[in-house]
């Protein structure tokens, strides 16, 4: 498989240029994009987001965790199949903090990488 290439997430100007990013850190920015950015948030692609934001003001309990789970997992399917989950996702919370773990592999010969996405709880 082709290694990924693309435009950095975040979007930026390095040098005059576009910032590029490629591999297997291109693949974690993705990720970390596709997480954070909150369902229905992009005009053209509704769909498109780890739907965690829209749940960050709700009662915390399994039921939410298993939803946020369900919906990671459907993302990641979705739009970045590339990334196969290697561990079950992982949530940890405070009152004021939710973070999101889980280990994700894109080549069965390449190590796993781990991504932690931490979401503040709005006030």
């Amino acid at each position: 498989m082709t290694a990924p290439r693309g435009m950095s997430v975040p979007f930026r100007v390095v040098g005059g240029r576009v910032a590029q990013t490629a591999g297997p850190a291109k693949i974690t920015e993705n990720l970390r994009h596709l997480l954070s950015t909150a369902l229905g948030e992009r005009l053209a692609r509704r769909g498109y987001g780890g739907g965690v934001h829209q749940r960050l003001q709700q009662p915390n309990d399994h039921t939410l965790r298993s939803l946020v789970r369900r919906e990671i997992e459907r993302a990641m399917r979705e739009h970045l199949p590339q990334a196969r989950l290697v561990t079950p996702v992982r949530l940890t919370h405070t009152e004021s903090v939710l973070t999101v773990t889980f280990d994700y592999a894109v080549d069965s010969s390449e190590p796993a990488q781990q991504v932690a996405l931490t979401l503040p709880r709005p006030s």
